[in-house]
């Protein structure tokens, strides 16, 4: 499948009847972070952007942030509760989606841009976010050594990520996975942002917050959504990949939120 073939799916997929009603129109398209008064989806996807920022302090959060794989634009939404619309950029590699990410917050700055080639100056931004996304990434550790370069000395990145198994060449999420990204646990990915010449790594197994509870959600929601009449293998191939969750169950390892700290110097 082509780069441009991949886009075209996702582009579908995200805006797809399914996706709103399970999302419930917010324009999210993570997991979540799950907790015991989280009533639905909506809510969960904007308690992980919530929580990722936590690995920013207040004092930290006066410069330019870079929201990257921004998708429809609901991160940087939220980050308008801290930031300017001046201090936020997006990027993604989708025109289509950014047109919906300006609706969403606007003021801000949304660029078609690939998360491994950055085209931006050395020391551009003081923190960068990407949620649930560097998995995706042609590769991982070029990502991490791009954002390295155009944070600020003392910046932050801040991910939210997926490790997983390597994928057998024959599956479909081949071709949005490159193995070069397969992981198995937390220490491994700590040790590739280190890699990558981040000063500090803190690597946080969010599993049981955000995989584990979005996998029963899903469960519960395709019970009560079930259309009429037998499931057939075109159905559910042609389903958005989030929906066909025993079969990422196949492959994921872990969940991980991670802060990823700059030098100083």
């Amino acid at each position: 499948m082509s780069q441009r073939a991949m886009i075209d799916g996702y582009d579908t997929a995200m805006q797809g009847a399914v996706i709103e009603a399970y999302y419930g129109s917010s324009d999210f398209y993570n997991f979540g972070f799950w907790s015991a008064d989280t009533g639905n989806q909506s809510q969960a996807s904007e308690a992980l952007v919530a929580r990722l920022l936590e690995f920013i302090p207040p004092d930290r959060r006066d410069g330019r942030i870079l929201d990257v794989a921004c998708g429809l634009g609901a991160s940087s939404r939220h980050l308008l509760r801290h930031f300017a619309p001046r201090q936020i950029v997006g990027i993604n590699v989708s025109e289509r989606q950014l047109e919906r990410a300006r609706h969403n917050a606007p003021g801000c700055e949304f660029r078609v841009m690939d998360a491994t080639a950055l085209e931006f100056p050395d020391a551009s931004f003081d923190n960068i976010l990407c949620v649930e996304a560097a998995f995706h990434f042609d590769t991982r550790a070029a990502f991490l050594r791009e954002a390295l370069r155009v944070l600020k000395p003392g910046g932050r990145l801040v991910h939210s990520d997926i490790l997983m198994a390597p994928l057998p060449q024959t599956t479909s999420v081949r071709t949005h996975i490159p193995n070069a990204n397969a992981m198995s646990d937390p220490a491994e990915l700590e040790r590739a942002i280190l890699a990558a010449g981040f000063a500090r790594a803190e690597v946080v197994d969010a599993t049981e917050q955000c995989w584990t509870p979005f996998l029963r959600s899903v469960r519960r929601f395709k019970a009560a959504h079930k259309p009429p009449g037998p499931s057939t293998p075109r159905a559910r191939r042609s389903a958005p990949i989030f929906f066909n969750p025993e079969y990422l169950a196949r492959f994921i390892r872990r969940y991980v939120l991670a802060c990823s700290h700059k030098s100083a110097d």
